[in-house]
């Protein structure tokens, strides 16, 4: 399994800060990712509006197919787009998105998706860094404490976010954000 190298999550939270400052947000506001890409002028297409693609294989991508297809950045020279499957949950379409950007935004060299023998062209540590930068841009360590001190539930929380409790609950589980919480809730006592 791949691994993150030394100082990655705390260069993550601080894109996260750079891009929440440059974008009028504090730490504990959502972050869209069409936004985002529009910061970047990176264009975000819908599978379901795209002219190339045809229709079989939009029904194909919204129905049987919807979990094989998630989002895909496209490149010619300097130029970047994004792809993503808009048939699915709109908290997966976030993810999928900003994944997307993450990818970008950390300058992953572009690769064919298919290698010569029909297998997917996969690097588990450009995926892992990509999941990582587009968990902590959805949810920085300091929306994860929000999301602990100022919400009932999990489930409240992933909706204010946009993103599924899976993901919020991770970030929450990786920043110790309980933890940190409650340290904090100490203090206040003392104080």
């Amino acid at each position: 399994m791949a691994k993150l190298r030394r100082g990655f999550r705390k260069e993550a939270e601080e894109y996260a800060s750079e891009f929440r400052r440059e974008l009028g947000l504090t730490m504990r506001d959502p972050l869209d990712p069409h936004d985002l890409a529009r910061h970047l002028s990176v264009p975000i297409l819908e599978l379901s509006q795209h002219p190339a693609i045809p229709s079989d294989i939009k029904r194909h991508f919204a129905g049987a197919g919807n979990s094989h297809f998630s989002a895909s950045t496209l490149v010619e020279g300097t130029y970047r787009e994004i792809i993503h499957n808009d048939y699915q949950a709109p908290n997966r379409q976030r993810s999928n998105i900003m994944h997307e950007l993450s990818h970008i935004i950390l300058g992953h060299p572009p690769k064919p998706p298919m290698l010569e023998d029909s297998c997917r062209n996969f690097d588990a540590l450009m995926e892992k860094e990509a999941n990582e930068l587009g968990f902590t841009l959805l949810i920085p360590k300091v929306a994860a404490l929000h999301a602990v001190e100022a919400f009932d539930h999990v489930y409240a929380a992933s909706k204010f976010f946009g993103v599924s409790h899976k993901l919020l609950s991770y970030r929450i589980r990786i920043t110790n954000a309980v933890g940190w919480a409650r340290n904090r809730a100490r203090l206040q006592l003392v104080s």
